[in-house]
C-alpha cells in the first residue's frame, strides 16, 4: 500500500473515532441534562410541598388563635357582634390569601364547608329537594337523586329512576358506578343523567368533605332547601335573620322567631326542630383550605387540600385530612 493511502486510511479512521468519541459525550451530556431536569423538579416539589405544609402550620394557628383570643375586629362592630359566637366566621375572606413562609408567597384559599352540601352524606330526600329548588323540575330531580344514590351504595340493584352498572353498559358510558363514596364532586360528571349544564349550576353547592352539617349562618339558600325539616317558612325566617344582619344563635332560635319569640310553647314544630338540629349548626365547625405553592415562575404548582375542625372540649383547631 502506497504511503499516500496509508495516511488516507489514517485519517478516515480518525475521523470516525472522532465521531465516536463526540456521539458518546453527547450521550453522557443529554444524560447529565435529563438527570439534572429531574433532580430540579424533585427538588423544587419537595420544597413546594414544604411550602404548603408551612402554610398549613401558620394557618391552622391563626384559626386555633381565633377561637383562643374571640373577635378582634374594631373597625367594624358588626363583625365583631357576629364572630363573637362563631370565631371563625368569614373565614373566607379572613383566612384567604397569600402566607409568607420563608420569603416565599404561598395561596391559601379557606371556605367553610357548612356552606356546602356534602353529597357522600346527603339523603335522597336531601339531594331531591336541593336538585327541585336549582332545577324546578321533579322529576329530572328524582332522577338524578336516585342516580348518585346508586352511584355510592354498595349493591348493585337499581332504584325506580336510577342506574346501577348494567345500564351504564347499555348506555355504552366510560365510567361505571363504583358503588364508593364520590371521592370528588367532578365526578358527578359521570352519573347517569347529568349533563354540563346541570353539573355546572350544581358544582358550586356541593363537596365531598366535611362533616355534612350546613351552616345556617353561611350557605347559600339551594344548600339550606336541602336539609330535612326545611319548610319554605323555615326558609324564610333564616333569610330574614340574616338579611337584618343577625346572628343565628341556634336552630331553636330560627322557630322562636317563626312563631314570634313565643319559645315554642302550644306544641311547637318540635319534629321539625329534631330533624334540622341533627344536620345544621350555626357556628363555622369545618374549614376547606385550598393551598398552592411555587417556587419559580416555570415550576409546577403543589396543591394541597386540607381540612381543619374544631377540636373537642376548648375548640382547638385541629386537621383531620391531608390530600396532595
Amino acid at each position: 500500500m502506497q504511503p499516500r493511502s496509508r495516511r488516507g486510511v489514517a485519517l478516515l479512521a480518525a475521523l470516525w473515532l472522532v465521531v465516536a468519541i463526540v456521539a458518546v459525550a453527547l450521550q453522557f451530556s443529554l444524560e447529565a441534562r435529563e438527570r439534572r431536569s429531574i433532580g430540579i423538579l424533585t427538588s423544587e416539589r419537595g420544597m413546594q410541598r414544604g411550602l404548603a405544609l408551612g402554610a398549613l402550620s401558620l394557618v391552622q394557628a391563626r384559626l386555633d388563635q381565633a377561637m383562643r383570643a374571640g373577635p378582634s375586629t374594631a373597625n367594624n362592630p358588626g363583625i365583631a357582634q357576629l364572630r363573637s359566637g362563631d370565631p371563625w366566621f368569614d373565614v373566607d375572606g379572613t383566612f384567604s390569601g397569600p402566607v409568607m413562609v420563608d420569603s416565599a408567597s404561598v395561596d391559601v384559599v379557606a371556605h367553610d364547608l357548612g356552606e356546602y352540601l356534602n353529597i357522600n352524606q346527603a339523603t335522597e330526600q336531601d339531594l331531591r329537594a336541593f336538585f327541585s329548588f336549582l332545577l324546578d323540575d321533579f322529576e329530572k330531580a328524582t332522577q338524578l337523586s336516585e342516580a348518585i344514590l346508586d352511584w355510592r351504595d354498595a349493591d348493585s340493584i337499581p332504584r325506580p329512576n336510577g342506574a346501577e352498572r348494567d345500564d351504564y353498559i347499555r348506555a355504552e358510558k366510560l365510567a361505571l358506578p363504583t358503588n364508593l363514596p364520590f371521592r370528588d364532586v367532578s365526578d358527578l360528571q359521570d352519573v347517569m343523567g347529568m349533563t354540563p349544564e346541570i353539573y355546572a349550576k350544581v358544582s358550586p353547592y356541593l363537596t365531598t368533605r366535611g362533616n355534612g352539617r350546613v351552616n345556617l349562618n353561611t350557605a347559600p339558600l339551594p344548600v339550606l332547601r336541602a336539609l330535612p325539616g326545611m319548610t319554605d317558612a323555615t326558609l324564610n325566617t333564616i333569610v330574614q335573620m340574616r338579611s337584618q344582619g343577625r346572628r343565628i344563635s341556634s336552630v331553636p332560635s330560627v322557630f322562636m322567631q317563626q312563631q314570634g319569640g313565643r319559645g315554642g310553647r302550644g306544641g311547637g314544630p318540635t319534629g321539625l326542630q329534631t330533624a334540622l338540629t341533627g344536620r345544621a349548626t350555626a357556628t363555622t365547625d369545618m374549614v376547606e383550605l385550598t393551598i398552592t405553592a411555587r417556587v419559580g415562575p416555570q415550576a409546577s404548582p403543589t396543591k394541597l387540600t386540607a381540612v381543619i375542625a374544631r377540636g373537642g372540649e376548648g375548640g382547638a383547631a385541629r386537621v383531620t385530612s391531608l390530600l396532595w
